[in-house]
């Protein structure tokens, strides 16, 4: 019977290397994700009042 330790090697170093891309990604400056979600919450700012006001003068 013959044990081949080096595929247990090459995934735990595979297992070190995503771990290291994910940590890395994690604090990459995103700036088109950051631009997205302003402008999301600029939209919905915009939307809260009118939305608000709308259901006021149906209640009227």
């Amino acid at each position: 019977m013959v044990i081949d330790h080096n595929t247990v090697l090459l995934t735990d170093e595979l297992e070190r290397q995503l771990m290291r891309q994910a940590i890395e990604e994690q604090f990459r400056p995103r700036p088109l994700r950051a631009l997205g979600k302003l402008l999301s919450k600029m939209v919905q700012s915009v939307r809260s009042p009118a939305q608000r006001h709308s259901g006021e003068t149906a209640n009227a």
